[in-house]
């Protein structure tokens, strides 16, 4: 099926705010090698690494309801107001209060777009091509995080030339090492606005939503214009109340492992070395959702049984050579390998969340869903800072078995989501 305007709009609409999580969500660790915060104590960066999971978490399940109430294109402007103040804080924050501000609103507006975002992807394009596109969408994250880590790595390169402009027009703050990463990232989301902006306004909205809210003239026009045809199989579901605690074990496994390994391990364990790792598994995981887009769309059950399998065996490899990783030869081949399969994880919660919920809960039933996940890995923020880097190895060990046996659980009692009705239930 060709696409069309309206999944061009949506296309480039969800793209664009899923670059901008990736951009955001790695902000707090970068900043910790902000020239004001290089020297604070562990307590601190602590707090700074776990504002984003919980104001996440918080933008998830709040917008989530209200996109089940309001519509998924009304909630856009209230999570872009949000992250384009927090953007502005973030770029001039020079202590920690205002940066953790700038963090807060930032990470609230992305959270917000999320759950909203697989929903109209899901709900507003074809069966057969749902997924691909759930998938593509979803990996703009990696994509934005490993373009901003890698500015960061480059920041002193950019600085030589760009410095005297910079100090002209930011003053007395030229005396920061940081004055080009910040440019770049107002500059950066200014544009990514300013594109949402845009493509928001012809953006359609979702046909299906429209439907489960009595709006079906509205409905049928929308779905006229995109040009969906009734061409999707109905079969009978497993009820909610199943698969919510299978999704939910999935999301820890994965929503943990993925962020400890490209977040927390490098400014725990490796300071000097945070931006290189994280530039390295974002650029896994970003190439491994290329590739996820056309593996996804197969049987469903068993590429998530492989998944979480890989994730298990490539732990258990970087755990058993943990006395050899102070070397980055050894360290960042195993990593990229490792978010290749947590990435591909990834793909299947996020083409199986807005599979596995009808449409009139079906934002707020991916915000609960998360829950769990953004929870726990905002707790497992404040454990891993007393584990040394062998018990902080074993802990993602343990997740990614986690995992493993949810995934072979849903094999056992799911089914096929390819090709199915996402709005039919028995």
């Amino acid at each position: 099926m060709a696409v069309n305007k309206g999944h061009r709009s949506l296309i480039i609409s969800t793209t664009a705010s899923f670059f901008m999580w990736g951009i955001i969500g790695t902000i707090a660790p970068l900043s910790l090698s902000f020239p004001f915060l290089i020297s604070v104590p562990r307590l601190v960066a602590t707090e700074i690494l776990s504002v984003g999971p919980i104001f996440i978490m918080l933008g998830n399940v709040l917008m989530g309801i209200v996109a089940d109430r309001i519509g998924r294109k009304k909630v856009f402007i209230v999570t872009m107001i949000s992250y384009g103040l927090g953007v502005i804080l973030i770029t001039i924050a020079f202590n920690v209060p205002l940066l953790i501000l700038g963090l807060i609103l930032s990470e609230f507006g992305v959270g917000g777009e999320e759950p909203t975002g697989l929903a109209i992807i899901a709900e507003d394009f074809p069966a057969e091509t749902r997924s691909k596109f759930l998938t593509l969408v979803a990996n703009f994250d990696n994509i934005g995080s490993a373009f901003i880590s890698g500015i960061f790595i480059v920041e002193s390169t950019l600085a030589i030339y760009l410095h005297p402009y910079l100090t002209s027009l930011f003053g007395s703050f030229s005396s920061e090492g940081d004055l080009t990463f910040r440019f770049i990232l107002l500059v950066s989301a200014a544009v990514l606005i300013a594109i949402m902006v845009y493509s928001r306004l012809t953006m359609p909205e979702s046909y299906r939503w429209l439907e489960s809210r009595g709006r079906n003239r509205e409905a049928a026009r929308e779905k006229t214009q995109l040009g969906i045809m009734d061409s999707e199989k109905s079969v009978p579901m497993v009820p909610f109340r199943i698969t919510l605690p299978i999704l939910m074990t999935m999301g820890i496994s994965q929503y943990l492992t993925f962020g400890l390994m490209a977040y927390i391990v490098g400014p725990y364990e490796f300071p000097s070395e945070t931006p290189t790792l994280t530039f390295v598994a974002m650029v896994g995981a970003s190439a491994a959702g290329f590739l996820a887009m056309y593996l996804i769309n197969r049987e469903r059950r068993m590429y998530t049984v492989a998944s979480f399998l890989g994730g298990t065996v490539t732990m258990a490899i970087i755990l058993g050579l943990a006395s050899l990783l102070g070397s980055m030869l050894v360290f960042l081949p195993l990593l990229f390998l490792n978010m290749m399969f947590s990435e591909f994880a990834w793909a299947s919660r996020t083409t199986l969340e807005p599979e596995l919920v009808p449409t009139r809960m079906r934002s707020s039933a991916i915000g609960i869903i998360r829950l769990a996940p953004m929870i726990g890995y905002a707790l497992s923020v404040y454990l891993t800072a007393s584990l040394n880097l062998s018990q902080f190895l074993y802990y993602n060990l343990g997740l990614w078995l986690l995992g493993l046996g949810s995934a072979i659980a849903w094999f056992l009692v799911g089914y096929e989501t390819r090709n199915v009705n996402i709005d039919y239930r028995v």
